[in-house]
């Protein structure tokens, strides 16, 4: 679902703010400014800048569950596993920007507050999800091979979204659902 309009030009502002000059630097009038509403309009919604920052991490989050709820229990292991990759590789490419900034502000100490919860709350989500898919399928010791599995995904979108400039995520697919099918066979 997304927010309502006032809220989605807020979103998109401080998004475009954040990754032009920086989470710091960036100021509610401006985000105000460059989204074309009040500032009551803001503190309507949010209370700070940082619940701001953090509403757009749960944002995402939403996202990664809908990905994450693709795993359906009963579907072929092939079928599964290429839908939910292939929706989480295109989640890493629609979200390449905020993804990144996220990467950002976690590493900076006056923020981890403010963007490790939602982003723990993000990656237990998605562990959650693919085990139970795991268990469901049969996949002997589910709960460890979730974790690698996961692991390959995070590894895969650190290197597309931080390390290389130009990452073959596209051609990842593929390796990605064989490596799957590996961890999944008994």
């Amino acid at each position: 679902m997304r927010p309502p309009k006032g809220k989605q030009k807020l979103f998109d502002a401080a998004m475009r703010l954040f990754e032009s000059q920086g989470y710091f630097a960036t100021t509610v009038e401006q985000i105000t400014l460059e989204a074309g509403v009040s500032k009551g309009l803001v503190y309507n919604y949010f209370s700070s800048k940082e619940e701001l920052l953090a509403e757009l991490i749960r944002t995402t989050t939403a996202g990664m569950e809908s990905i994450a709820a693709t795993l359906v229990p009963g579907e072929s292991l092939e079928t599964a596993l290429e839908v939910f990759i292939g929706n989480y590789l295109a989640f890493l490419k629609r979200e390449k920007k905020f993804l990144r900034l996220q990467l950002t502000l976690m590493l900076m100490p006056e923020l981890r507050e403010v963007v490790s919860g939602p982003q723990q709350a993000r990656a237990k989500l998605l562990l959650r999800h693919v085990e139970r898919w795991f268990k469901s399928a049969g996949v002997a010791q589910a709960g460890n091979r979730a974790r690698l599995f996961v692991a390959m995904l995070d590894g895969t979108a650190l290197h597309y979204l931080a390390i290389y400039e130009r990452y073959p995520l596209n051609s990842m697919k593929a390796r990605l659902i064989q490596a799957a099918r590996d961890l999944c066979s008994n």
